[in-house]
């Protein structure tokens, strides 16, 4: 039994709540092995990583913060995996598209990852305009997330048909502070 945590954008395998997943499951839930990859490397690539971990272990859930919580809703859809997202990044292609504008020749993160022009077509393409497998899906959001509009992702996951559960809160930021308290909520909805 496995819990992958998908860190975000200017983020690395790291990230604090990462380390508190990791530390709650050491406590609480030891035979969950959590693994904490470093996503800063182009999207197949990226993907070709959680493939691997995810075969390796059928009984996987994942925790995706941000931009890996784009990368969440693609395995969820890919190999029918419950995700928990955390103020997610829905259809980061078009997010991204602002770093080739301007005069602006990309960008790169603050782990490393140089973000061509190229891969926002693996991004383009890894995105599906309805989630597959909606129901295995807990997305978590703060109405006052100052990086992504949660309204994004709550018009998303919340389509008819396809719709995921949501825990919306009020105020709050993009880093989501209290992610320490959801933690059980987290791992039930996973694991059970």
């Amino acid at each position: 039994m496995q819990l992958i945590y998908i860190h975000g954008l200017n983020s690395d395998s790291n990230a604090i709540k990462g380390k508190m997943l990791q530390d709650w499951c050491a406590e609480h839930r030891p035979e969950i092995n959590v693994i904490r990859p470093d996503c800063n490397l182009p999207p197949l690539q990226v993907m070709e990583i959680l493939t691997q971990a995810i075969q390796n272990d059928p009984h996987t859930g994942i925790v995706g913060s941000s931009f890996g919580g784009f990368f969440a809703t693609v395995c969820t859809a890919k190999f029918g995996v419950k995700s928990v997202l955390v103020n997610p990044a829905v259809r980061p292609s078009e997010r991204f598209k602002r770093y080739f504008t301007n005069g602006h020749n990309g960008y790169t993160t603050e782990g490393g990852w140089m973000i061509k022009q190229s891969e926002l077509v693996d991004l383009e393409a890894l995105y599906e305009p309805v989630p597959s497998h909606a129901e295995k899906i807990l997305v978590l959001l703060k109405t006052g997330d100052d990086v992504l509009d949660y309204r994004v992702a709550e018009g998303y996951y919340g389509q008819d048909g396809a719709q995921s559960s949501m825990v919306i809160e009020t105020g709050g930021d993009h880093v989501m502070l209290d992610m320490h308290l959801k933690i059980p909520l987290m791992i039930d909805f996973l694991f059970g």
